[in-house]
């Protein structure tokens, strides 16, 4: 089977209304890899041309993210040097650092300290041992134009007004809104709602860089909910990302009865 490129919709109801999810989570397939919509996006961004094969790639995976896992499992198949950096904290899941390390890749283990620093530090530590950065949550055209290309077909195939997706950087949604509005014959009746775990300054300026922020289209919403809180006291009825993808569901059932028309939840973890 491989990657699925197919993954299934399947319907919830909240409060009376009926909500479907994409779920994307599924997108691993049958392989050794994460529950994670993004592996195929980060394997093009890997083996395109940006990347020179002959030097070292160096990443940053913070805590709760599969980034160090997926591109282990590339860098054995496709044979790159691969470095994850990481916060080096107690926190930080040991079984996830095996993972990684199993496929060959190697760890540059870092103070922990805020999320800014901490890729500053990576950066002088890339120039000083010359290995290439991949960019900061895969901000690229690549991984951006994936994105637009993955979701597409499923939206030109589909009648959805609202569309819901976690955004952490924001950079994940640059090729959905695009998709989902169809920006060649702009849809102004849809509506992208966009649930950050970061700040919504940060997310909207990420969408402005890129002119995907159309504020009568895109919303921007925040939780009460930090990054790391796994809301233990909360659950889903299927498998979401704890840091990302569980906070924008709950921010859905908080608010689905102020979304009007049908609306998809996009699952991009769990």
């Amino acid at each position: 089977m491989g990657l699925n490129f197919n993954t299934p919709v399947e319907s919830y109801n909240i409060k009376g209304i009926q909500v479907d999810v994409k779920r994307d989570d599924l997108h691993n397939g049958d392989l050794d890899l994460p529950p994670w919509a993004k592996i195929d996006g980060v394997r093009q961004l890997l083996t395109s041309e940006l990347i020179d094969k002959e030097k070292p790639v160096v990443h940053l995976a913070v805590r709760g993210s599969y980034t160090g896992w997926v591109l282990g499992h590339y860098g054995r198949e496709f044979g790159y040097d691969i470095r994850i950096a990481y916060g080096n904290s107690k926190n930080y899941p040991r079984d996830m650092l095996d993972k990684i390390e199993s496929y060959g890749a190697t760890l540059v283990p870092m103070r922990p300290n805020m999320m800014q620093i901490l890729y500053n530090s990576m950066g002088k530590l890339a120039r000083e041992n010359d290995w290439q950065k991949l960019p900061y949550a895969f901000d690229h055209p690549i991984y951006h134009k994936y994105w637009e290309t993955k979701t597409k077909q499923f939206f030109d195939d589909s009648d959805y007004d609202n569309l819901v997706i976690l955004g952490g950087s924001g950079v994940t949604s640059i090729g959905m809104i695009r998709s989902f509005l169809d920006m060649e014959n702009f849809i102004m009746k849809k509506k992208v709602y966009v649930i950050c775990t970061s700040s919504v300054p940060t997310v909207v300026g990420k969408l402005k860089e890129w002119e995907t922020y159309f504020p009568n289209n895109v919303i921007i919403k925040d939780t009460p909910y930090d990054f790391y809180d796994e809301m233990d006291f909360y659950e889903t009825p299927f498998p979401c990302n704890v840091n990302w993808d569980k906070k924008a569901w709950w921010w859905l059932e908080q608010n689905v009865e102020n979304i009007n028309g049908k609306t998809l939840f996009w699952n991009i973890g769990a």
